[in-house]
């Protein structure tokens, strides 16, 4: 199934003309706007109070100072359940993180049930996806395409600061700033390793080398002893 992601683009309003244009406009659209407003008022009134609570969508992203990210997507468990026979296809094709004019692609995806979250009172289960972005990272819009109703989203930076932000259901985020918290590190992996691995050896040739000097200093000390037993000339039998 191919992927559920719209335009990535900014909410605009159209342009408004001349003054005199603008009165018209407003003519014409008051009372429409005024009846569409009165329906929508009747049936948010008919509709049951739990109906905005099947997605209980909750949705956070902490970064590390390397770039890191853990983005944990929490939903109703049956709702989602329902959700995915509807749509199928792996999860991580469900959601989008758009860093800098191109996406970022997971590198893992866990589902932890509801029972394994810290705060099973909730009942919530949880897609958690890991990944990283560059370094020089600056922007981030963020897209999660199963939900209907609106959702918070949490940012968690890398600095300790915190954003959340209202998601109108299947939309994009507004555009979330990364600049700042992020540092690429002082020795890349393969040097760390290779140092591990140094430290590591050190121990097994001291101790190969230990026996050897030992040896050495045996055979030294022979030798002065056999010097000192030769006799000396002057010495008479």
């Amino acid at each position: 199934m191919r992927r559920m992601i719209p335009p990535v683009r900014e909410r605009c309003c159209p342009a408004i003309g001349t003054q005199s244009a603008q009165e018209e406009w407003l003519s014409l659209r008051a009372p429409r706007s005024l009846r569409s407003g009165f329906v929508c008022l009747l049936l948010l009134a008919a509709l049951p109070a739990s109906a905005h609570d099947l997605e209980r969508t909750h949705v956070s992203i902490a970064f590390a100072r390397d770039g890191s990210f853990v983005v944990d997507v929490a939903n109703d468990p049956n709702w989602l359940a329902l959700r995915l026979e509807s749509v199928p296809g792996p999860f991580a094709d469900r959601v989008v993180l758009w860093v800098d004019g191109r996406e970022i692609r997971p590198s893992s995806v866990e589902f932890l049930p509801s029972s394994a979250r810290p705060d099973p009172a909730q009942g919530l289960a949880t897609w958690r996806l890991r990944g990283r972005v560059p370094t020089d990272a600056h922007t981030l819009r963020w897209y999660y395409g199963l939900v209907i109703d609106p959702y918070p989203l949490t940012i968690r930076r890398a600095d300790g600061r915190l954003f959340v932000d209202e998601i109108g259901g299947d939309a994009w985020s507004r555009t979330i700033d990364l600049s700042g918290q992020f540092h690429a590190p002082l020795l890349s992996q393969p040097l760390v390793a290779a140092a591990i691995a140094a430290l590591l050896l050190v121990p097994v040739l001291l101790r190969f080398a230990a026996p050897q000097r030992s040896t050495t200093t045996k055979r030294s000390t022979t030798e002065d002893t056999e010097d000192t037993e030769v006799k000396s000339p002057f010495v008479q039998d």
